[in-house]
């Protein structure tokens, strides 16, 4: 039976996709020493093609190039953002802790809200701001020291919030898309990106082991994720798609912590109780925190 997405269970699924993200940090901290940022890359993102090209030949009632087709360009445009923000994630995770990306892609709720305010005159009422504040407090309160020596992993992590932004407003635009198609386009221009970088890096050698953890990465948590995603988060305001996705940043410590027996500081259990209160407030009260559009 066809699901009709609205915003209650649409958050729910958001909140879903953003706890499938939150293991990525675990498998990429599992991989071994031999291990490439940039081939890890490579193979998360063949991951992501084989799950979209299946999901094209086995889910859809209509011919897979239609999909593909309909609204090319911006199809094209956010597989290229959801990309670039893979990209984004495993080079910032690989120079500086995983607490400090995560802490700068938090900040993605207020690039959205102002994006989506300009660019679909959405308006955010004052109970997502309030929520958007408290995850804001929460992070802060999970946040580790700095690592003020590695200025490319922190700037590379600074682009993740303005393209996540970008992203989760192109996706209210989008109704007549296949959000498969979005996912079908990350996994080619990931694949581009990790091809050119091994050429310039000095080889496709990676462990067997590390190239399943990768696949897995990309075919199962973005594979699946990815559409759960796309097809929720255009029923989901903007700026609170981006908050719901905070459970990522919630959830991710405590896999580390559950799995590899990496206990989290006293600072991150709280912080991550405080951003939690918030995304629950947002994903049960959709009525009270929903944003209307403007008249344009």
């Amino acid at each position: 039976m066809r699901l009709n997405f609205n915003d209650r269970n649409g958050s729910a699924l958001v909140f879903l996709s953003g706890t499938l993200f939150s293991f990525s940090p675990l498998l990429f901290r599992w991989t071994s020493d031999e291990s490439s940022e940039w081939l890890f890359l490579l193979w998360r993102s063949v991951g992501i093609l084989v799950a979209a090209v299946t999901a094209l030949m086995f889910g859809s009632s209509g011919r897979p190039i239609d999909a593909l087709t309909v609204g090319l360009r911006k199809n094209m445009l956010a597989g290229a953002l959801m990309a670039g923000m893979s990209t984004a994630f495993i080079i910032s995770i690989a120079r500086i802790d995983a607490a400090s990306t995560l802490f700068l892609q938090s900040l993605a709720p207020f690039s959205a809200a102002l994006l989506g305010w300009w660019w679909l005159r959405e308006r955010v009422d004052l109970h997502t701001w309030a929520a958007m504040a408290i995850a804001v407090v929460g992070v802060v309160i999970m946040g580790t020291t700095w690592d003020a020596s590695n200025g490319v992993g922190i700037c590379v992590a600074a682009c993740i919030p303005l393209m996540l932004g970008v992203y989760t407003v192109l996706l209210r635009d989008s109704e007549r898309r296949d959000p498969r198609a979005q996912v079908f386009f990350t996994g080619v221009i990931g694949i581009g990106v990790g091809l050119i970088a091994g050429v310039l890096t000095g080889g496709f050698v990676l462990p067997v082991r590390d190239a399943a953890l990768a696949f897995t990465s990309g075919a199962v948590l973005l594979g699946v994720g990815l559409p759960i995603f796309n097809a929720a988060g255009r029923h989901v305001p903007a700026a609170r798609t981006s908050l719901l996705l905070l459970s990522e940043i919630v959830l991710a410590p405590v896999w580390v912590w559950l799995i590899v027996d990496e206990t989290p500081s006293g600072n991150t259990v709280v912080g991550g109780a405080v951003i939690l209160v918030a995304l629950v407030w947002v994903a049960t009260h959709p009525k009270v925190a929903a944003s209307q559009r403007a008249c344009s």
